[in-house]
């Protein structure tokens, strides 16, 4: 028994001293939004500080085909499914179809609704991208080509002299950064820390880029930081407002989510807003960066956002049978060419054909959503 006592002593003082170092690393802020909420959810901008977005000047309501019929059976692995008892079972919290400029399908699970915003998690990093693009154009930012380290040259210490802002776009910096979900991992802690900035411009960058493509939340930080360094007092949120939410009408409010009270924005990963605006930036990307006639992003961005980054021995073998078959400007790129936005726990916004579809949801399900977009992005809605 006094083994086993002196055992379960010693087990008890090892956690506490490995707890002690990780608070330690963290700090008791991060180790605090951890301990009392777990993982990231898609309400989490209802947990931490954030910038308010508000509905555009003139919003445009969306005009909805009441005699379109619904979506019914899809094929899921070879088995027709009814899509609304799918998207029932699999968490949805929202679903929009836009097939020339008009909804013709939508659904919401229940107590959610067209008003209703939740987080869009990693398809933030694709409306970061068009808000990069925006930047250059309008010469915030001179060129893609320009080194990193011109916009943020304390990283010049972390080895991110050659790497470039195109690099991080593509994600191949070569970024010293592992994307998984361990309360240990570097991962967790950009997504709790209340100081950002400084675990950025910690970051350590690589010799050489990876020799195959490799997902990770940290290029697209390093993209936030430089766009907050361009906009000068101009926050991102704001910019966002200016640049895409109030050309385009959009009907609702959103959140963009930061570390700290007037803190930075977590472009990566912590946009709330709600499926029908979601669907809206949708309709412009598919329109060439424009809307209601006028340019809002650059066409040419829109079209190297689409552009696949990797040749076929640098993309992944984990990704054979999937549809997602290259990576661009923050942008999947699938089998047919179109342009996927998708987030944890099963974002999607899908660009491609005549279709613009989202899905929004508090869970990904057992299917490949990503599968079934392409699929029934090719089939006529009757």
């Amino acid at each position: 028994m006094d083994k086993l006592k002196k055992a379960g002593l010693w087990l008890l003082a090892t956690i506490g001293a490995l707890f002690v170092v990780w608070a330690m690393a963290i700090g008791p802020v991060s180790v605090w939004r951890v301990l009392t909420h777990g993982t990231t959810t898609v309400e989490d901008h209802l947990e931490y500080p954030g910038r308010q977005l508000s509905a555009g000047p003139n919003p445009t309501p969306w005009e909805v085909d009441e005699q379109a019929a619904a979506i019914g059976y899809v094929s899921v692995d070879g088995i027709d499914v009814d899509l609304r008892q799918l998207l029932a079972e699999t968490g949805t919290l929202g679903w929009v179809v836009v097939q020339s400029g008009v909804i013709v399908d939508e659904w919401y699970g229940p107590d959610h609704g067209p008003a209703e915003t939740s987080m869009v998690f990693s398809i933030t990093k694709s409306i970061t991208s068009l808000l990069i693009g925006a930047a250059v154009e309008q010469g915030l930012i001179d060129s893609v080509d320009d080194p990193v380290t011109r916009y943020l040259p304390e990283l010049d210490s972390g080895g991110a002299e050659s790497v470039t802002i195109e690099d991080l776009l593509q994600m191949d910096s070569g970024l010293d950064y592992v994307e998984n979900d361990n309360p240990f991992g570097q991962h967790v802690e950009f997504n709790y820390t209340p100081d950002l900035t400084s675990q950025i411009l910690g970051l350590r960058f690589a010799d050489e880029p990876d020799p195959q493509f490799r997902y990770k939340s940290g290029d697209n930080a390093v993209l936030g930081l430089i766009l907050d360094r361009v906009l000068g007092e101009v926050t991102i949120t704001e910019y966002l407002q200016r640049t895409i939410w109030d050309p385009l009408g959009l009907e609702s409010g959103g959140t963009w989510s930061t570390d700290s009270e007037d803190g930075l924005e977590r472009t990566w990963c912590c946009l709330a807003m709600t499926a029908r605006d979601l669907a809206r930036i949708g309709v412009m990307v598919r329109s060439g960066g424009a809307w209601a006639g006028r340019a809002v992003i650059p066409e040419e961005w829109v079209t190297r956002s689409a552009e696949p980054a990797y040749t076929a021995s640098r993309w992944p073998a984990e990704y054979a049978g999937s549809p997602l078959a290259n990576y661009g400007y923050q942008w999947w790129i699938t089998e047919s060419g179109a342009m996927l936005a998708l987030g944890k726990a099963g974002q999607y916004l899908y660009v491609g054909g005549d279709r613009v579809i989202v899905r929004l949801g508090e869970t990904q399900g057992e299917i490949s959503w990503a599968r079934l977009l392409e699929q029934l992005a090719s089939v006529d809605h009757g």
